[in-house]
């Protein structure tokens, strides 16, 4: 019986022992391949273009800050979609801070307190992201925000969707660029490069720790020229709180017509190839 049982425990773990060897090896080390990395970079232009700018208000009632605040915000909004039309996306946050009194310390120093009945007063910064798939329009649809006069604002961003098609091609690039250096590879060695076997998006080695990515982006010298606005002549007006209107004139947002330089990107893709070599 006890013979059964060795013979039952070896059958086992020799059957363990060959299922764990089956991944133990890859599979191109039993044949002659060649592997490479294919690079690819160009420049191209971006596809959308954002910035953000805020609106602080301070009122003795949080919701008078709040109102303030939204108000300049509505008209700033009101604004940038009558230059941006459809191709404008805005999001908008908001963020609610209580000031309080302070006193003084016996050494003199002045410490706010943080007592709830003790608010002095409140402030409201209401922040605009807006992002826009134009990128010809971000210098009229910035200075439409711009005008209204916000306490802060962020430059002009430039980014490639995704889905581009300046990706693919770059992506395209580099699979071609692995095949010229695979074959270069093969005939350096008086050797007939086969069949692909392992392609991947990244860097090498193929099926082995590599980074992989949409590439690097990065700005350039270069400029390309952005197309002319037409002029837009009407004002924007907007409702505010206490039935007060808020105006904004098109000579207010031409003021504020920064120049703005739209640089093109450079966009960049690896792949790693693993070709099969013919006896």
């Amino acid at each position: 019986m006890r013979t059964l049982i060795f013979f039952a425990c070896a059958a086992f773990a020799t059957a363990a022992h060959a299922q764990e060897r089956t991944f133990e090896r890859p599979y191109w080390l039993d044949r002659a391949v060649i592997e490479s990395v294919g690079r690819a970079s160009m420049e191209t232009q971006a596809d959308r273009a954002s910035f953000s700018v805020t609106f602080r208000e301070v009122a003795q009632e949080s919701r008078d800050a709040m109102f303030a605040a939204s108000d300049r915000a509505r008209l700033a909004a009101a604004a940038i979609r009558s230059r941006g039309g459809d191709g404008v996306q805005i999001r908008s946050s908001a963020d609610i801070q209580a000031i309080h009194q302070e006193y003084r310390m016996r050494d003199g120093e002045r410490v706010a307190s943080e007592r709830a009945d003790q608010v002095e007063n409140y402030a409201v910064s209401v922040t605009l992201s807006v992002t826009l798939s134009n990128v010809a329009q971000a210098i009229d649809v910035r200075a439409a925000a711009m005008a209204v006069g916000p306490e802060s604002s962020s430059d002009l961003q430039y980014s490639l969707t995704e889905n581009a098609a300046a990706r693919l091609r770059a992506y395209r690039a580099a699979v071609e660029d692995s095949s010229t250096r695979a074959r270069a590879a093969a005939a350096a060695s008086g050797s007939t490069l086969g069949r692909l076997l392992v392609l991947q998006e990244g860097q090498g080695p193929c099926l082995g720790q590599w980074q992989s990515g949409p590439g690097a982006r990065v700005r350039d010298s270069a400029m390309y020229a952005v197309a002319p606005i037409a002029s837009v002549n009407e004002e924007v007006v907007v409702t505010g709180s206490r039935a007060r209107e808020l105006r904004l004139s098109a000579e207010d947002i031409a003021r504020m017509r920064l120049p703005e330089d739209v640089p093109p990107l450079q966009l960049s893709a690896q792949v790693c190839a693993v070709y099969e070599v013919l006896p």
